[in-house]
């Protein structure tokens, strides 16, 4: 198990650790809730240097990686970035990606568990392709500012403002230290994403924590985390959509699809899918009446029809939690297509639900 290089400073600030991707990283500072709130109402710092890092360079980086997502990688330019889907022949789900250009490179993050696998994915079809792939994973952390003093946060750290435009770059320096900053709105706030060497990321973590402070910056832990992105509906690879999920299914449609761009792997069967124009289930949202979360692979069922008709199981939930700032139960789940219209009741751990649009949550700002 590999512990970041933040482990012994982290565990001095009452961190509790947990595996995530051969990684022991910090599950919390003793209270994920009120870390979750200080996000929303502040800002949170989040260490995720377990997270995959993979770089593409040379001359065909651009067309080759093209071919091999759903989204347009030949619209980037230096300085921005997008959400795409890396498909199979099938058009199921191998991994989803935020992938930045760069003057020389394109920069690939994923989930910290399918790096390897999209690694050797890449690597099957490079062919005569002039691409070197380099696997940074370990070579680089991730420090992640989330919250609405985040853009502030960032102007007073690198000397100016950054874009405010989802996925957008800069590259700024620290202490000699050549940083790269992307922005990301996975919790449903304002937030940017901090690749940094390795071996400066305790100094960096510190001066975060020091121009923060008067902001409201708080270390906050992957248990906040985890519920930040479901308060905003954002589902997770390897949780709530995996290589059984069309992306469409997932709603990534509109995030994570161009239907203009031309050919790439599963292309084919996403553009009849779009066609035909609905697919047999959907992640929705659910609320629920009961007290307690529902757990990953738990059954929904539909309410039954009249007394004494049996309850058949329409979906399945993938996420739950007890939502901090909406005070309620809430899930993700997968649904058949006729429960998918928002309050539709359906049944979970034998108590009424019902189902509602995505996100439970959006900013006010």
């Amino acid at each position: 198990m590999t512990k970041p290089p933040l482990y012994e400073m982290q565990q001095a600030s009452g961190a509790v650790f947990k595996p995530s991707g051969g990684w022991e990283m910090a599950r919390s500072y003793g209270n994920p809730v009120l870390e979750h709130q200080n996000v929303r109402k502040q800002s949170g710092l989040i260490d995720q240097s377990h997270r995959g890092k993979l770089r593409l360079k040379e001359k065909d980086r651009i067309d080759f990686l093209h071919g091999m997502v759903t989204n347009d990688i030949k619209k980037l330019t230096p300085g921005s970035g997008l959400y795409a889907v890396f498909t199979n022949d099938k058009a199921k789900m191998l991994s989803d990606a935020r992938i930045y250009c760069l003057p020389d490179a394109l920069w690939i993050d994923l989930e910290p568990e399918v790096t390897d696998k999209i690694q050797k994915h890449l690597d099957k079809y490079i062919l005569a392709s002039d691409v070197t792939i380099e696997n940074l994973t370990e070579a680089f952390g991730l420090l992640s500012i989330y919250g609405p003093s985040s853009h502030e946060i960032m102007t007073q750290m690198i000397g100016s403002e950054p874009s405010p435009k989802e996925h957008s770059t800069i590259t700024f320096s620290l202490d000699g230290i050549s940083i790269l900053a992307a922005r990301n709105e996975i919790t449903g706030e304002s937030g940017y994403d901090l690749y940094v060497p390795i071996n400066r990321i305790v100094p960096t973590w510190n001066r975060l924590i020091q121009i923060g402070g008067p902001y409201g910056l708080r270390p906050v832990g992957l248990d906040a985390l985890n519920s930040l992105r479901i308060e905003a509906g954002i589902p997770r690879y390897g949780i709530d959509m995996d290589e059984s999920n069309f992306p469409m299914e997932a709603g990534l449609e509109k995030r994570a699809i161009s239907y203009t761009k031309g050919c790439y792997i599963g292309q084919e069967t996403i553009a009849r899918a779009d066609a035909q124009g609905r697919m047999n289930k959907r992640l929705m949202g659910l609320e629920l009446t009961s007290k307690s979360a529902p757990t990953t692979g738990q059954p929904i069922l539909a309410p039954p029809a009249s007394s004494g008709t049996p309850e058949r199981v329409v979906g399945t939930v993938t996420s739950g939690i007890e939502a901090p700032t909406l005070d309620k139960v809430i899930a993700l789940g997968y649904l058949h297509r006729d429960f998918t219209e928002p309050g539709s009741a359906v049944v979970i751990e034998g108590k009424p639900a019902k189902v509602v649009s995505l996100p439970f949550y959006t900013r006010a700002y």
